[in-house]
C-alpha cells in the first residue's frame, strides 16, 4: 500500500466525520450566539469531536481485538496504549491547531465566504495540521518496526 493510501485509510473516515461535525458545531454556535469568533470555535470544537471520536473508536476497537486474540481482556493497559499512541501522533500538531490555527482559519474564511467558509477554513487548517501528524505517525511506525525486529 502506498503511503498516501495508507494515510487516507488512517485519516479519511475521521476527516469526513470532522467535516460534518465542524459544520454542525459552527451552525449550532452561530444560531445561539450570532458571534463570528464563537462560531469559529464551535466549528473547531465540533470538528475535534467528530475527528477524534472516530479515531479513538477505531483505536479502541483495534486494541479490544488484540486483547481478545491474546486471550486477555480490554483494560487499563490497552487504554493507556491508546492514550500514549494518539498523544504521540496528534499532540504536537493539536496544541497550535485547536487553540489558534483552526478557529482563525475557519473564522476568517467564514467572514469572507459565509457558511461555506467553515469548510474552506477547515481545509486550510488541515494543511498545517497534517504535516506534523504524518511525520509523527511515520516515526512511530519506524520505531514499532525496529522494536519488533529487536524482539524477534
Amino acid at each position: 500500500m502506498s503511503r498516501a493510501r495508507e494515510w487516507i485509510a488512517r485519516y479519511g473516515a475521521a476527516e469526513v466525520a470532522g467535516v460534518i461535525t465542524a459544520v454542525l458545531g459552527a451552525w449550532i454556535v452561530r444560531s445561539l450566539t450570532h458571534n463570528e469568533i464563537a462560531t469559529a470555535y464551535g466549528g473547531a470544537l465540533g470538528e475535534n469531536a467528530g475527528f477524534y471520536g472516530t479515531i479513538v473508536a477505531r483505536e479502541a476497537r483495534r486494541e479490544a481485538q488484540r486483547a481478545r486474540a491474546a486471550g486477555a481482556r480490554f483494560g487499563a493497559r490497552e487504554v493507556a496504549r491508546i492514550v500514549i499512541t494518539l498523544t504521540t501522533e496528534f499532540g504536537p500538531a493539536e496544541l497550535l491547531d485547536s487553540g489558534v490555527i483552526r478557529p482563525l482559519a475557519m473564522g476568517v474564511a467564514a467572514r469572507l465566504l459565509g457558511p461555506v467558509g467553515v469548510v474552506a477554513g477547515k481545509l486550510a487548517a488541515d494543511v498545517t495540521f497534517y504535516v506534523p501528524v504524518i511525520v509523527s505517525y511515520e516515526i512511530r511506525k519506524r520505531l514499532r518496526k525496529r522494536l519488533r525486529r529487536e524482539a524477534a
